[in-house]
């Protein structure tokens, strides 16, 4: 297959290139294309739509991935999922691949996540997409993560992603590859497995990550990484909740603006 690997950390991301060497021991056709720095947190913003903006572009070397072509936008990856999924660069991938993220995105919380925002802006553009995380440093395990994206992008291979894109978030325990007790499909749990606390001084906010491992509801993607599991959940993109507003919420609505 040929696939798009991007993250929210940088390109030469620890993670990054765990999942993209794995990809590449497994006959993949790799193309490296993420933000030249950090641009976590920022879901999936674009950065700019400015007309006739200019984001610079670099083309870098990892010596670890040899000659495969890595390229480091100045933007979220959002953005330069968009730029590979419409052909910039060739081409368009047969899959996006972001990560591998240190921290699971789990909950409700990744609609903040960029590297979920990555495969999100893929499927916009028809194109499936694979986010892929587990846990915080230094617990962190890319070589189970990178292991499992593997078989997944297997899997995405053996489908017709082109004709049914699918969009999975997937969240990995921090385990060796052999005691992982296998894989959950599961929901979006109302908790994530992080959240922040904001503080405010005189001159700025604080924030502070509380890492969280309980209090998940069952079936959750929460739950699912606690007990030992490869969570996987489909993620739908944008789209409307036209039934939000049937029934008597449309007459309503109505009456209130006149």
């Amino acid at each position: 297959m040929r696939v798009l690997v991007t993250n929210d950390d940088g390109y030469d991301a620890v993670g990054l290139v765990a999942v993209a060497e794995s990809l590449l021991a497994a006959g993949h056709e790799v193309t490296v294309g993420a933000p030249l720095t950090e641009r976590s947190g920022s879901g999936s913003s674009l950065g700019t739509i400015e007309d006739g903006s200019r984001i610079p572009l670099f083309e870098k070397r990892i010596d670890a991935l040899g000659n495969t072509p890595v390229y480091a936008l100045d933007c979220p990856p959002a953005l330069a999922a968009i730029a590979f999924c419409s052909g910039t660069f060739g081409p368009p991938p047969d899959l996006v691949v972001s990560g591998i993220n240190p921290g699971h995105n789990t909950g409700r919380s990744v609609l903040f996540s960029s590297t979920v925002g990555a495969v999100l802006a893929a499927r916009v553009a028809g194109i499936s997409g694979l986010a892929i995380s587990t846990g915080f440093a230094p617990g962190h395990r890319f070589d189970t993560a990178a292991e499992v994206a593997r078989g997944l992008v297997q899997w995405f291979g053996a489908r017709d992603s082109a004709a049914d894109p699918l969009t999975l978030n997937v969240n990995v325990p921090e385990l060796d590859f052999a005691a992982l007790q296998g894989i959950r499909i599961a929901d979006l749990g109302a908790k994530s497995m992080f959240t922040l606390r904001v503080a405010r001084t005189d001159g700025d906010l604080v924030l502070r990550r509380v890492e969280r491992s309980s209090g998940f509801a069952s079936g959750t993607d929460g739950a699912a990484v606690v007990d030992g599991f490869v969570s996987v959940t489909p993620l739908s993109s944008v789209g409307a909740d036209l039934g939000a507003l049937s029934g008597d919420g449309l007459p309503a609505l109505a009456a209130a603006i006149g």
